[in-house]
Parts: structure tokens; sequence; C-alpha cells
């Protein structure tokens, strides 16, 4: 393994895991509300911030698009670090040189 790796390693294992919480409460949730008939009256999981305001996002928009943002924000980063891992994508290390 070449040092110019290194980073990117550490940035798998960190993204894996971020990706793999993501997915597991997104999963959790689904499974959740569904066995409520989608009864958002129940906050389920934990809390994910507004921007700014300071207040948790309600049962609702956390479901439908807090989880989902993260869920496909985390993949799209962990499927590139690992095709730049691979070899498949050439990250530009010394462009015009």
């Amino acid at each position: 393994m070449s040092e110019d790796r290194v980073q990117l390693w550490i940035a798998l294992c960190f993204m894996g895991g971020f990706c793999a919480y993501n997915w597991y409460w997104y999963i959790k949730s689904i499974f959740f509300y569904r066995n409520n008939g989608f009864d958002f009256s129940v906050n389920f999981g934990p809390d994910i911030w507004d921007d700014d305001s300071g207040l948790s996002m309600s049962p609702r928009s956390k479901f439908l698009f807090g989880w989902p943002t993260f869920v496909a924000v985390s993949s799209l980063l962990l499927i590139f670090i690992v095709l730049v891992l691979v070899g498949v994508l050439k990250p530009c290390a010394g462009c015009g040189s």
C-alpha cells in the first residue's frame, strides 16, 4: 500500500461506519413506521437537527427527507472512495506537471 492511499483508507473506514449507521436507522425507521401504520406522532430514532434553528426535525420530515438524504450522500461518497481505491477513478495528484 502506498503512502498516498492512507488517507483514503481512513476515509473509507470513517465513511463506511457513517453510511452503515445511516442505513441502519433508515431501515429501522421504515419497519417501525410501517408497523405503526405510518403514525408520525411518535418520534423514533436519533434526533436530526435543522440548520441554524436549533430544533430537531419532525418525525415525518426526518423519515421522508432527513434519512434518505443522509443515506444517499453517504452512499455516494462511499462509492466514490471505493472506486478511487480500486483504481477505476484516478485522483488528479499532480495536474499540470
